[in-house]
């Protein structure tokens, strides 16, 4: 129990630590505008470029992948937060666990991620006529959590390079990037090339999407198919974490030997 509260202590305090400079103001233009002008944005682009079609598909990608901020800009960063207050030195010296560390660090991003997405999915009801059906919703949010995860996990092998390099950020926004292109969100990953769409196979969201479309589907819902992307999709968050925690091994030890903790 005193575990789960320190862990708690921790994610809370590293959330506001990271956030907290921000004025309300500036938080509700980031966290609440910016998501629902993306998925306007992007699903009414869809609706001009193929015409008069349904966009719900295009609604539920662009909110699933809103989530990606706080995976790869609030988990991502972590470490670069240790290191640009001066207590990453102090931290790797520690003998703490540094992944289950970081790994309750992210616990209030999931959290914060997964209220930016009901904002996105919210903004599609209200102006886009997505209709989620009600008897689905438990699998829906299934597919959520597990999506964010998994992009979580990224977020955190993506962020354990940071200990050897200053250009994290440039990783990060590759990755995000990366993600809007290649998962499904704006182009069905079966229109790809080939050595794309085999790639998409193993990025976050490309099966929670295809599990969460199938649910709103107007045909009649295969739970089962659901069920198998769903449990791909966990699969492939736990990969991730399992890289994370061998790359954040391997990059401590080489940190400490080329002396990078502390470059800027």
């Amino acid at each position: 129990m005193d575990s789960l509260k320190r862990s708690y202590r921790n994610g809370l305090y590293s959330f506001k630590g990271l956030y907290g400079f921000l004025k309300p103001e500036i938080y509700v233009l980031v966290k609440v505008i910016n998501p629902i002008f993306q998925v306007l944005f992007f699903s009414l682009v869809a609706k001009h470029a193929y015409g008069n079609i349904d966009i719900t598909p295009f609604v539920i990608g662009n909110a699933f992948v809103l989530c990606m901020y706080n995976a790869f800009f609030g988990v991502g960063v972590n470490l670069i937060s240790e290191r640009s207050v001066g207590t990453l030195k102090i931290l790797i010296a520690s003998p703490a666990n540094k992944f289950k560390l970081f790994v309750s660090k992210s616990t209030f991003h999931i959290l914060d991620g997964m209220i930016t997405v009901f904002i996105g999915l919210l903004t599609g009801i209200v102006f886009l006529n997505l209709r989620i059906p009600l008897h689905t919703i438990p699998y829906f949010l299934i597919s959520l959590i597990a999506a964010i995860f998994t992009a979580c996990s990224m977020g955190l092998f993506i962020g354990s390079i940071g200990l050897v390099t200053r250009d994290i950020n440039l990783l990060l926004n590759l990755s995000s990037m990366l993600l809007m292109s290649l998962s499904g969100v704006n182009f069905p990953t079966e229109k790809l090339p080939f050595f794309l769409e085999r790639i998409s196979h193993i990025l976050p969201l490309t099966n929670a999407l295809k599990a969460s479309r199938l649910l709103i589907s107007p045909a009649i819902v295969s739970y089962e198919a659901v069920g198998m992307y769903i449990f791909k999709e966990l699969v492939i968050g736990v990969s991730y974490c399992i890289i994370a925690y061998i790359t954040l091994k391997i990059m401590e030890g080489l940190a400490k030997n080329k002396a990078t903790l502390d470059i800027y």
